[in-house]
């Protein structure tokens, strides 16, 4: 039974690596693709266009919304500290561990904060009116945690868990990208929102196009501002958003996350909590 066991784990193993290898060496520079060399406001311009339906792209964006357009790959300021970051996570009722890890534990690697959904397929024809509450299984987090494919989870109801820390030294790939280690692993933190999807019936092939309008609550919005601040003041610098989706722009069967983001709305939040922050 032993080596029976043995036998299906080397299948298994030898099957992803071949299906990694097949992945990477099928990487196209296609038009488009943002430059990870360029200054960091430049980047995220790109790194932060519009995902649309089946992965299609908008236009990079000529400006970032404040406070992206001001922060973004600047040092942190003074006045955000880690004390005001313990205070609030107590206020909104989380832990060290819900986010990621140790808030004084430093990330120098860290470079850019990687927003994806999680697409998960529902077998319906709507969804459900419940997706924000906790009481759905769709924001259940213990059993997320158990699948290392990112950081951390936020779910529809602002609640957190942590799948791997931020100071990992085996941190997940997140993308192709990370999967092909054409960059450091360590330069990336992934944030998973939780998303349903429906498929859209309109076209004959499977698929989990449709996502709700809006894709993401208000709760997932505030934490995920939160998030990003926690993330940035240890990296020491505001970290580059990125979207999973534009990050893998020339790899074969690119995702489509995250959908339905309002990157204005997020940066509205951004603004509320780091005026809150500079308050204290």
């Amino acid at each position: 039974m032993k080596r029976l066991l043995l036998s299906i784990s080397l299948t298994i193993s030898f099957a992803t690596v071949v299906s990694a290898q097949n992945v990477c060496s099928r990487f196209r520079a296609v038009p488009g693709r943002c430059d990870l060399n360029a200054v960091p406001v430049e980047q995220a311009k790109c790194l932060l266009r519009s995902v649309q339906k089946f992965g299609h792209l908008g236009e990079p964006l000529r400006e970032l919304p404040a406070p992206l357009d001001f922060v973004v790959g600047r040092p942190i300021e003074p006045w955000v500290d880690i004390e005001k970051l313990k205070y609030l996570l107590y206020a909104f009722n989380l832990s060290e561990a819900d986010v990621g890890g140790p808030l004084s534990v430093p990330l120098p690697n860290a470079k850019y904060f990687v927003i994806h959904d999680t697409s998960d397929l529902l077998q319906a024809t709507e969804f459900p009116a419940d997706i924000n509450k906790k009481s759905s299984s769709l924001n259940d987090l213990s059993r997320r945690v158990t699948q290392k494919v990112t950081h951390v989870y936020i779910n529809r109801a602002g609640q957190m868990a942590t799948a791997v820390r931020f100071e990992s030294a085996t941190p997940p790939s997140g993308t192709k990208l990370g999967l092909c280690n054409r960059a450091p692993k360590t330069a990336f933190l992934h944030i998973e929102l939780i998303q349903p999807r429906l498929r859209d019936r309109s076209v004959r092939f499977p698929n989990d196009a449709i996502a709700p309008e809006p894709g993401v609550s208000e709760w997932q919005f505030d934490r995920l501002a939160f998030i990003y601040v926690i993330a940035s003041v240890r990296a020491g610098k505001w970290l580059i958003p990125a979207y999973h989706s534009t990050l893998d722009l020339g790899f074969p069967d690119r995702h489509d996350d995250p959908q339905n983001f309002d990157l204005e709305k997020w940066a509205a939040k951004l603004t509320e909590l780091i005026a809150q922050v500079r308050a204290m």
